[in-house]
């Protein structure tokens, strides 16, 4: 965590959280922001968010000052215009950090990638006795990567 701090600070606590669908952005974000100072401001945005716009607008009511961190989950929903029209409203906020699915619109802070080998680390650790008996690397690929997806079938597994 050190790391990922330290290169926030050397952007200028601006920064973006890429990768795709399950591979840890959200829980990254939310672990950074543990980590940070001032007065946060979440907003969460995905597809089920109907109107980005109105939603990231809705949480972040007044014009965002130095004391303000600006947290956003979701950037990808917000179109260019949308994402320009909420950029220059949280310009001056202390520090902003946004998760999505392409690099672009902030300097990348992390990539957050998988693989089957940590998919293969995190069952091992949470659960040694499922990765005895499953397929880790077939359920690795039937998700495409998506480690949140994986986790789910196995709790699903799991609890019959």
């Amino acid at each position: 965590m050190d790391e990922i701090l330290a290169v926030l600070a050397g952007q200028d606590h601006r920064g973006v959280i890429v990768g795709p669908h399950g591979s840890g952005k959200t829980t990254l974000l939310e672990h950074l922001a543990d980590h940070l100072t001032g007065r946060i401001v979440w907003v969460r945005l995905n597809a089920e968010s109907g109107r980005p716009f109105s939603t990231a607008k809705k949480h972040i009511r007044s014009r965002p000052g130095p004391e303000h961190t600006i947290l956003i989950d979701g950037a990808e929903q917000l179109s260019p215009w949308s994402w320009w029209r909420i950029h220059r409203h949280i310009r001056h906020a202390g520090a902003i950090v946004i998760t999505s699915h392409q690099p672009g619109r902030l300097p990348t802070l992390h990539e957050c990638t998988t693989d089957p080998v940590l998919l293969r680390e995190l069952v091992v650790e949470l659960a040694p006795e499922v990765a005895e008996t499953v397929d880790l690397e077939a359920l690795f690929h039937r998700h495409e990567g998506n480690i949140r997806l994986c986790f789910r079938e196995l709790y699903d597994a799991c609890a019959k």
